[in-house]
């Protein structure tokens, strides 16, 4: 009896390894990396998906300060339809000036050229992550999955220092159990209130000269139509367009958007995503999330559409930054940014 019991829990250990590794898909396959890592922690080209994600210098890669934000492009080897994880295994080591990253941003692509924002990777499962340790910096969904062949990882280090990256995760399908991926639930927005009317706002940089926000009054008039007079534009813009909106006190933040409009034949695209800050201060900000679902979903041509973000929990601040990610050489016409809150 024994015996079988044994026999019976080795079967289910080998079925457990079979899902866990049909769920990730990433593991042996080719990925490129800009910029390249620090030669002394340089890529053999196997060391992020390999499957070894030790506590040893020599099975990660290593950027010192790097001149942009360290991407990786995992080449899946074909298009797979459902993407729902990505996550990173990340050394912190406070004593050897490791530190760990604030966030990645995830996106797919299907050719490697046209790529979709999924989200933001913002959560570590060993929250709060100890010292000397590889810690799982992750992104998850089971509603909104990925397509397509090409995972491209953009990280964000956390701080001047040095950021070490041990293995990268692709997941496809159903989350395996013993994966312990929590898919964050959102605030209920039943008392949920917009507060952004009316409030004063900067915009980084001023939108175009044919469609300019003479007045500083468009954004946040509480208006949202498809009518040219009625938005700012930004012509193919050298950095993303930014809205700081002053709140004027402390407020209790549960979802930011934005609507902008989609014509195709006047050459105007809705952005990738939006970035999420908020800020005390108005100096300071902190990233908490990356709006990426659209309302109408999918999104509609000729259309005002809405990209939204909601928080797992109410954020206290007064600023809140929406950084627009523009989606190709076209235009962006912004029409509203609004900011919802609970008292």
């Amino acid at each position: 009896m024994f015996k079988k019991g044994i026999l019976l829990l080795l079967a289910l250990m080998v079925v457990s390894f079979m899902f866990a590794g049909e769920f990730n898909v990433s593991a042996g396959k080719t990925y490129t990396l800009s910029p390249e890592p620090n030669p002394n922690y340089a890529d053999t080209g196997t060391k992020l998906t390999d499957g070894s994600f030790n506590f040893s210098w020599g099975d990660m890669v290593g950027w010192e300060n790097p001149v942009a934000n360290p991407t990786i492009v995992v080449d899946l080897g074909a298009v797979f339809e459902e993407v729902s994880y990505v996550a990173l295994k990340i050394m912190y080591s406070a004593p050897s000036a490791v530190n760990l990253p604030e966030y990645f941003i995830v996106s797919i692509s299907e050719d490697g050229e046209l790529y979709e924002d999924l989200g933001m990777g913002i959560t570590y499962a060993e929250a709060p992550v100890p010292n000397d340790t590889i810690a799982t910096l992750y992104w998850a969904s089971d509603e909104f999955v990925g397509y397509g062949r090409y995972v491209k990882i953009e990280v964000v280090p956390g701080g001047e220092a040095w950021t070490m990256v041990a293995e990268v995760i692709v997941g496809d399908g159903a989350f395996p159990e013993e994966l312990g991926a929590v898919v964050g639930g959102t605030v209920d927005l039943t008392e949920a209130a917009t507060v952004s009317v009316g409030k004063p706002y900067m915009l980084i940089p001023l939108s175009s000269d044919a469609y300019a926000d003479t007045d500083s009054i468009e954004v946040t008039d509480g208006f949202a139509r498809y009518s040219w007079a009625d938005m700012i534009g930004f012509d193919n813009p050298a950095i993303n367009p930014t809205i700081i909106i002053d709140l004027l006190e402390p407020t209790s933040i549960v979802r930011v958007s934005s609507h902008f409009m989609r014509s195709f034949a006047s050459a105007v695209n809705l952005p990738n995503s939006l970035l999420i800050g908020v800020s005390d201060d108005g100096m300071e900000f902190r990233t908490v999330g990356l709006a990426t679902i659209t309302n109408p979903y999918p999104a509609q041509n000729e259309f005002i559409n809405e990209i939204y973000w909601v928080a797992g929990e109410p954020v206290v601040a007064r600023y809140v930054k929406i950084e627009i990610r523009p989606r190709g050489n076209a235009w962006t016409m912004l029409a509203e940014a609004t900011v919802w809150a609970v008292k």
